[in-house]
């Protein structure tokens, strides 16, 4: 690919008004919103307490000039409440409320604290690919601009199994990579052989965001071509830090300008080259140890429940409970009888198919 300009940095901004929005507006960054910032519960006392209501819709005065990015808020969901709280049609309320420069798909992120093995990353795979095309459809439906995919994963295999899974017959201009804040740049699962992965495989119009990089990650890869923006909600963490008390709004704007003046200085002066969640949906612990075959059998039991997710004929959560559930009988199976005709007859009767896709193990 051909050098590109330099990679955008969009500034998270936690607050949906006021005079954090209007010094973002009035200095012409970039900004991203995550959906949860617009989220309203029941008040104290309602019987649903705490609970979901609806979106508080952006002040179109307030809005009105911003460029800005809408972001699902997948990692809450999953960090917080285990899966998205509010539907596709609530999300597609927000969506419609503001002339977003893009608005993300609804994913399910992959970091190491949300999904610990392959088997439940393979899962959040599927369910990102199933809900991409719920809200192509719901966006569809109102009008509205497709809403931008994101690849999820962990290893650089899972992102092009998941850009493989998703349900697009044309890549658009612009899609999200997830699951890399926080990531190392090097190494096998590095977002450095993420992008290389990616970059093998999207076509040549397609660029990337990536979500939440710190400012060492962008200096090495804010001239990659296939990084067409970054984002980060880092000032506000620093500022906090700093000031854990008394933080008034000219401290916290003060932080916004400094840190995102940092960014785009670096940005633009890169050279190439340069809880209690569930996170494990087989735990080896719980079996007392899987050796390689039984870990690869399971894996396989995943992608069975993966494929019913994307399909729509099961919903993430309910997967995850009955892989987890069926993980158990498979295991037992296979330490009581082997991978013989009778142990693949059982497997069908656990999940259909399922005995199709382990028999070519069987011989291994």
């Amino acid at each position: 690919m051909t050098r590109k300009a330099c990679t955008e940095v969009r500034v998270g901004v936690p607050l949906t008004g006021g005079r954090l929005v209007a010094a973002a507006r009035e200095r012409g960054y970039p900004v991203l919103f995550s959906a949860n910032a617009f989220a309203r519960n029941y008040p104290k006392g309602h019987e649903r307490e705490g609970s979901f209501k609806a979106f508080r819709l952006p002040d179109p005065l307030q809005f009105e000039g911003l460029d800005a990015a809408l972001d699902s808020a997948g990692y809450v969901a999953a960090v917080a409440h285990r899966d998205y709280r509010w539907s596709v049609e609530d999300y597609f309320d927000l969506v419609a409320a503001h002339p977003w420069k893009w608005a993300a798909s609804m994913d399910y992120c992959c970091e190491r604290e949300i999904a610990g093995d392959r088997p439940m990353r393979l899962l959040r795979m599927a369910a990102t690919a199933f809900m991409l095309g719920r809200c192509r459809a719901e966006a569809r439906g109102r009008g509205l601009q497709a809403p931008m995919p994101v690849l999820q994963g962990w290893t650089p295999d899972e992102y092009v199994t998941c850009a493989e899974w998703l349900p697009l017959t044309e890549w658009p201009e612009l899609v999200g990579i997830g699951s890399v804040c926080r990531r190392q740049i090097d190494g096998s699962d590095g977002i450095l052989a993420i992008l290389e992965a990616v970059d093998a495989i999207l076509p040549a119009h397609t660029r990337c965001h990536l979500f939440g990089v710190k400012s060492t990650v962008l200096e090495l890869i804010a001239d990659h071509p296939r990084v067409a923006s970054v984002d980060s909600m880092a000032w506000d963490v620093q500022a906090r830090v700093e000031r854990r008390t008394g933080r008034d709004m000219d401290f916290r704007i003060s932080h916004m300008e400094a840190w995102t003046t940092k960014q785009q200085r670096i940005a633009s002066s890169a050279r190439p080259g340069a809880t209690g969640v569930q996170t494990m949906l087989f735990d080896p612990a719980a079996f007392g140890g899987l050796n390689d075959h039984e870990a690869l059998v399971l894996e396989g039991l995943a992608l069975q429940y993966a494929e019913l997710v994307m399909s729509g004929d099961i919903d993430y959560l309910d997967a995850v409970s009955q892989s987890m559930r069926d993980g158990v009988t498979v295991i037992a199976i296979l330490r009581n009888q082997g991978l013989t005709p009778e142990a693949l007859e059982a497997f069908d009767d656990i999940i259909a198919g399922f005995a199709d896709r382990v028999r070519p193990w069987a011989e291994i």
